[in-house]
This record gives C-alpha cells, sequence and structure tokens, in this order.
C-alpha cells in the first residue's frame, strides 16, 4: 500500500469531528508536507473531511454521495454573523437544505430529513426535535438557550447557533448564499474536460524521442516534465523541425503555458483561442504534470453546458431574460438593477446586453465568439423604464473574426453606438 493510500486509510479511521492537519498527518505517517496534502485533499473529494477556512479540516461523515451544494454549518454562521453554541464536531459537515419553523411541534417533525438546518426562535421543544433528527438549529432573535439543549447538541456532535438577526435576514442571507453555490456547481471546469493517460516526454529525451511518441500518438505537441514530473516547457512540431535527432528537448522547447484543475473552462478556452493552442497542458497545485485538455473538448464543453441552461439566475441570465426579439431589432426595458448611482444605466449593463446580442446574432451561424474589443460612445442618458430599441448589424465578417455594429435608440433618440469586433472559433 502507498503512502497515500495509508494516509487516507488512516483519515477513514478518525472519529467524526476529529481535527486533521498536514503537519499532524505528516509528522504521524513520516511524510512530506505535500504528500499529506495531496491525500487530504483526496480525502475531501472523497467527502471523508471538509475544509473551511474558519474552522479548519475536520473529519465528517460521508454519505457516499457529493452535495448539491458545497455549504457547511461554519459558513452559514459566518453568513449570519451567528454564534456557536455547541455541536463544534460538526460545524465543518455540509447541508443541502433548511427550513423555517412557524408551526407547531407535530407538524414540523414531517418536514425533518437528517443533516438539515432548522431556523427557530425560543422554543426548545423544536430545537430538541431538530437535534434528535439529526438537523442543526440556528436560533434567530438573539434568545437565550437552555444548557440542556447546548448540552445535548454537545453530545450529538450537531451544531446549534445563536443570531440576532430575525428570521427573514437570516433566511434570505442563506437562500442567497446557497444560490451562490448552485451557480459555482454549474460551472464546468478543467478538471471536467481533462485526458489524463496523454504521454508526456522528459526535458533529457531527443528529438528521436519526440518523432517516435508523435507516431505512436499521433499528436504533434507534448508536455515536457524534469525528473519530479513537474512541468517545465512545452515541445511542438515546429521545435525539432530540421533538427538533429540526437538533440535534447531541454535545448529547443518553449515556455509551458499551463492550465489547472480548478480553473474554469471559459477562462482557459479564451487563453487557448487567443494563442492558437489546440492542446494545453494541466497541472496539479505543485505544478506537477496531470493530463491535457484539447481546444475542441472545451468548446464542445461550453456548447452543451449553454445548450442545457444550467446555470440560473446570474447576472447574464437576469439581462438575457429582459430582451426581446422583434422583426428586425430587438427591444429592452431598462430596470432598476440594470441603473447607476447616478440614475442612468451603467456601463456593465449595457456592455452585457451587447455582448449576449453579439453572441445571438452569430449563433445563427453556428459559431462560437469571443470578443476582442467593444468601442462604445454614448450620446444620451437612459432611465428606469425607458424601453430602448437595439438594432445589430453584421458589417464585415471572415473566416476567423468579425465586426458588428449595433445601435441603440430611445424614442427615436439615440443612445449609444457601439462597434464590436470579434473573434471566431
Amino acid at each position: 500500500m502507498s503512502k497515500h493510500e495509508e494516509i487516507l486509510t488512516y483519515i477513514e479511521g478518525l472519529e467524526i469531528g476529529n481535527q486533521v492537519s498536514v503537519r499532524r498527518i505528516a509528522n504521524r505517517m513520516k511524510v512530506a508536507d505535500g504528500t499529506a496534502y495531496r491525500a487530504i485533499k483526496e480525502a475531501e473529494n472523497r467527502g471523508l473531511v471538509a475544509i473551511n477556512d474558519r474552522s479548519g479540516t475536520v473529519r465528517v461523515a460521508s454519505n457516499g454521495r457529493k452535495p448539491v451544494y458545497k455549504l457547511t454549518f461554519a459558513k452559514v454562521a459566518e453568513i449570519t454573523n451567528a454564534e456557536i453554541l455547541g455541536g463544534l464536531a460538526g460545524i465543518n459537515v455540509e447541508f443541502d437544505h433548511f427550513i423555517i419553523s412557524a408551526m407547531q411541534k407535530e407538524s414540523v417533525k414531517k418536514y425533518l430529513e437528517p443533516n438539515g438546518l432548522v431556523i427557530v426562535g425560543d422554543r426548545s421543544d423544536i430545537q430538541n426535535l431538530a437535534l434528535n433528527e439529526h438537523n442543526a438549529v440556528l436560533v434567530t432573535g438573539g434568545f437565550e438557550v437552555e444548557d440542556s439543549v447546548i448540552a445535548y447538541a454537545n453530545q450529538m456532535g450537531i451544531p446549534l447557533m445563536r443570531s440576532n438577526f430575525d428570521t427573514f435576514t437570516v433566511a434570505s442571507r442563506i437562500s442567497y448564499a446557497l444560490s451562490n453555490e448552485l451557480i459555482k456547481k454549474d460551472i464546468i471546469t478543467v478538471s471536467q474536460v481533462i485526458h489524463h493517460n496523454v504521454p508526456v516526454l522528459q526535458e533529457e529525451n531527443t528529438v528521436k524521442d519526440f518523432l517516435d511518441l508523435m507516431k505512436k500518438t499521433n499528436l504533434s505537441r507534448f508536455a515536457v516534465t524534469n525528473r519530479h514530473h513537474v512541468v517545465v516547457g512545452i515541445i511542438t512540431m515546429r521545435d525539432v523541425n530540421h533538427k538533429n535527432n540526437s538533440t535534447q528537448l531541454n535545448k529547443l522547447m518553449s515556455q509551458a503555458i499551463v492550465a489547472k484543475l480548478d480553473m474554469t473552462v471559459a477562462s482557459v478556452s479564451q487563453r487557448m483561442i487567443y494563442e492558437g493552442y489546440s492542446t494545453m497542458p494541466v497541472v496539479n497545485d505543485n505544478h506537477t504534470y496531470a493530463g491535457l485538455i484539447t481546444r475542441a473538448d472545451i468548446l464542445k464543453s461550453l456548447q452543451k453546458s449553454q445548450e442545457e441552461n444550467q446555470i440560473l439566475h446570474t447576472f447574464s441570465e437576469d439581462m438575457a431574460s429582459k430582451i426581446s426579439k422583434q422583426e428586425t431589432f430587438y427591444t429592452l426595458t431598462v430596470e432598476p438593477f440594470m441603473i447607476n448611482n447616478m440614475g442612468n444605466i451603467s456601463y456593465g449593463a449595457l456592455s452585457e446586453v451587447i455582448s449576449i446580442l453579439a453572441q445571438r446574432i452569430m449563433t445563427r451561424h453556428h459559431r462560437n465568439i469571443i470578443i476582442e474589443s467593444m468601442n462604445m460612445n454614448f450620446m444620451n442618458t437612459v432611465a428606469i423604464d425607458h424601453v430602448l430599441e437595439i438594432y445589430p448589424k453584421i458589417i464585415s465578417e471572415t473566416r476567423i473574426g468579425a465586426m458588428v455594429d449595433i445601435e441603440i435608440y430611445h424614442v427615436n433618440h439615440i443612445i449609444a453606438k457601439v462597434l464590436v469586433n470579434l473573434q471566431i472559433t
């Protein structure tokens, strides 16, 4: 059994609520800090531990599935300014639902499911019931909590918290946090599209080794690593062209532009398109080689995400829902959330509208685009409830790019004129 597996086995055997730290694991298992860190991150992915900046790393109960929302009770305490009265052992446990207990005890019980959160006032009977059903408790209004309830929370290892905020404020803050976590969950990261089993070359390898691997894999671009498996460069067919077969790659390779596992696919795709890369190596946190991503896979995943429309209630989604298609133009009614502190439509809101429309008109040609530049000129102000008419027009288009002219009017008065340069992929 490897040291990595030994550490995971050790963590799995810890009691729920035990603290886990890199230094403690490293000293106990006699391994390097980096080895301990990687094992703890793997334990987090498996749901064995929960990591929180405020409370550290704690062994938690794993239910065998990844939660829909990655929100811990510690985070709830933070966003509601709550005091943790008891049950500290379970403070880093993740939960996925909450209820507001504004009913009789007999009615509450049917709504209780394990690993939830109950928001309640000065009702000790409800507080005890929630803990008994393995639900954390958040007492609102700053009410005093009986010592017996606190003792029970400590006995159960289930968080008992108290906030001075009212129930509405607490519920609103938690709902907002859960919504944000859902959006994060639906954003595609590099780890979801990576190819793990793509071979690499060593810096002491030669041009002949490169050519042999190219014939074997039909690839023409490889990551180059050192003896510690750290990515130190990139080698392509252009680099080895007309070079002696015995020349070492460390004399020919170029600087490595890499992606990390937790980076978003959207950010990496822009970099790849701008630089003209068809592939990009992926590295772990310690810069060791993890795999490869291709531009084709990235664009495919982005397209699939758009088709499934998984990401809801983002600013872009809100803006897109307000734009209506007419025969030859689009309309937009200006709402309060689009306005800046001067009472005019904000530059950011209008830029988002332009970006959405550019995507829409180019989608007719079944192409993906990236906005390279946007030149916007304001002629008049726009107030709340103004209905804008937006006229987009493609004025030039090539295989790799396009230029779009967009004019915005309100009651025959021009509001803005925008020139957008696009890159087509």
